[in-house]
């Protein structure tokens, strides 16, 4: 009942908020630092705040949540703020200080008069330094989030769906009331907002969107009676805001821009770089958010020793891909002099690899979890939870070790080959080996099993690999993705060692413009097999077939001195004839210096 009535005031409102806006001017230009190509409306936070409110004082006079106002008022009361400031923003820009001190002067209001705080640490008050951070941090990732047409009104959806699905499983009607308000106030919305868009929420609409989630998602107590779950929950319900908050700011930062500055180089930019469509960008996203809130509804679900497999390994996944989006190059690097913070953050980031690092404490942590859950027939029993948690920095010493010693951390992972994956194998085994003494040392008298060191290697060269090897896997499906958008079909004569040079090389630079839709080698061996993907069809002979069939539009030949015999002169005139370039590699060293 609640959502109906939310959902039909939203969508009855956003025609009126369009017109107020017209009349008013509160409508955005395109911009070269935002995604539209039309003027549109900004105000349509207006509509949501009001199908949110006509829905919760009708929640209160059907009496479906008869504690929804009276005892929730705090929480009530800081998302009104919120949207009192975030509509002044919208008339009138607000500096980034004063904007802070409204969100903490909102935040204030939930956590000592809303009674809603984090329950993380043991002392007060860091409870309350955490939840300051929560709900201002989460405000400000949607409010970044909002940079194409339907997303955070999409992923609000999600949030405020699963926040209301954990509300309506624990019976709490004075949350599931306001959660369920929420949803339909954006679900109107978002009728109007989804690509094309013929209105934007505006500060308005985001930050009051941000900061009742944000409330909302702490206001519920777990019912699960692990610690995990307890800060678990909300960052996964949240993962993709998050995710997409520190990219853009670490990203920003390397470039000597502020955070807080506008631009095409958040997620969402960055999968349309990636060769996706707008709607496909903003549909993939949508499915991120809702696999992100299915693993916090699986948090407190499934078995807790599942949980801690499950949720890493996507964290993992989520981090990789995250990653390799911030190296797709949606901007040119900024002017000037690199600042301070500049200069750190890519001395951390490059230099000294501590993302790199990092993403191997999840790896390494899973890898001998995983050792132990196997072992121990997917059952972790007390016995072998205290082996592990003994054991857990001895393995992650030990791996941090073997890994700087042989030097994986000098592999570049756009690149990995052959040798790195050596590199692994023997990162792999030392780090299960000096884990295995380090224990054997420490608890002489532990029952610590060999087989648990030996899994611990296959699991750690399994992550190692996938890992550095991911780059290249989404190298290969970028290629892909962009492919034939404005590039030219081009045929690779030679199939030998050059031949792969030159197919790898195109595939992985697609600023060349080229795309392989084929290979020809006079090797009868080669006929039907693939080089990368790409099909061997036949010897020379072939040419005219291929030309015709695969649209070509230019020829590629790596074999030496074959242009100079009579079957280059005869490739040289069909090409001419039929107006495709040819083009010749040559892979030589050229001496520079006499001996």
């Amino acid at each position: 009942m609640i959502f109906s009535i939310s959902f039909l005031v939203s969508l009855i409102s956003m025609p009126l908020v369009r017109r107020l806006c017209f009349r008013l001017n509160r409508v955005a230009a395109p911009r070269k630092d935002r995604w539209h190509s039309q003027p549109t409306p900004t105000l349509g936070g207006i509509g949501m705040f009001l199908a949110f409110s006509v829905a919760m004082l009708a929640a209160v006079l059907l009496g479906q949540a008869e504690d929804a106002w009276p005892e929730r008022w705090g929480l009530l009361a800081g998302a009104a703020i919120m949207f009192g400031m975030g509509l002044y923003d919208d008339f009138k820009r607000i500096k980034p200080p004063t904007k802070l001190a409204g969100q903490i002067l909102a935040a204030t209001v939930v956590i000592f008069f809303g009674s809603n705080t984090i329950e993380f640490f043991p002392w007060p008050i860091a409870n309350i330094i955490l939840t300051f951070i929560w709900l201002v941090g989460i405000t400000n990732a949607i409010n970044l989030l909002d940079n194409m047409d339907g997303l955070a009104g999409g992923v609000s959806l999600v949030a405020a769906g699963v926040l209301a699905y954990f509300f309506y499983q624990g019976g709490d009607l004075g949350l599931l009331a306001p959660a369920g308000a929420l949803a339909g106030a954006v679900l109107g919305f978002l009728v109007f907002n989804f690509p094309p868009a013929k209105i934007f929420m505006g500060d308005s609409g985001s930050m009051f969107l941000g900061f009742t989630l944000a409330a909302l998602a702490i206001a519920r107590r777990t019912q699960a009676s692990n610690v995990f779950a307890v800060i678990g929950v909300p960052t996964l319900i949240f993962l993709l805001p998050i995710l997409d908050t520190t990219l853009v700011t670490v990203t920003r930062l390397l470039r000597g821009q502020s955070p807080a500055q506008g631009g095409t180089d958040h997620t969402s930019h960055r999968l349309i770089a990636f060769g996706l469509t707008e709607r496909q960008a903003v549909l993939v996203l949508y499915g991120v958010a809702l696999v992100s809130g299915v693993a916090a509804a699986a948090l407190e679900a499934l078995d807790y020793d599942l949980s801690l497999v499950l949720i890493p390994l996507l964290l993992i996944v989520l981090a990789l891909f995250t990653g390799y989006l911030g190296r797709l190059k949606v901007v040119t690097q900024a002017n000037g002099t690199q600042g301070v913070i500049t200069r750190l953050m890519a001395d951390l980031t490059y230099k000294r690899r501590l993302l790199e690092i990092g993403l191997d404490l999840m790896l390494i942590g899973v890898a001998y979890y995983l050792a132990y859950w196997t072992r121990y027939g997917l059952d972790m029993t007390a016995q072998s939870m205290a082996l592990f948690l003994r054991s857990w920095p001895l393995a992650l010493g030990a791996a941090y070790v073997s890994y700087y010693l042989i030097g994986v951390y000098r592999g570049v992972w756009r690149y990995v080959g052959f040798n790195d994956l050596l590199r692994y194998v023997r990162g792999a085994l030392a780090a299960a080996l000096l884990t295995w003494l380090a224990t054997r040392l420490i608890y002489p008298g532990g029952d610590f099993t060999a087989d648990v060191f030996l899994l611990f290697a296959v699991y750690l060269l399994l992550g190692l690999a996938a890992s550095r090897s991911s780059f290249q896997v989404l190298d290969r499906l970028y290629s892909f993705q962009r492919g034939r958008k404005g590039q030219v079909n081009v045929l690779i004569c030679g199939a030998e060692d050059a031949g792969e040079m030159a197919l790898r090389w195109v595939l992985r630079d697609t600023s060349m413009g080229y795309y392989p839709v084929a290979m020809l080698d006079d090797d009868a061996y080669k006929w039907g097999r693939s080089i990368h993907g790409v099909d061997v069809v036949g010897g020379m002979d072939c040419l005219d077939e291929v030309l015709d069939s695969r649209d070509v539009g230019g020829v590629i030949v790596t074999m030496p001195d074959f242009l100079g015999s009579e079957a280059g002169k005869r490739l040289l005139q069909i090409c001419k004839k039929r107006d495709v370039w040819v083009r010749q590699l040559r892979l030589a060293f050229e001496p520079v210096m006499d001996e």
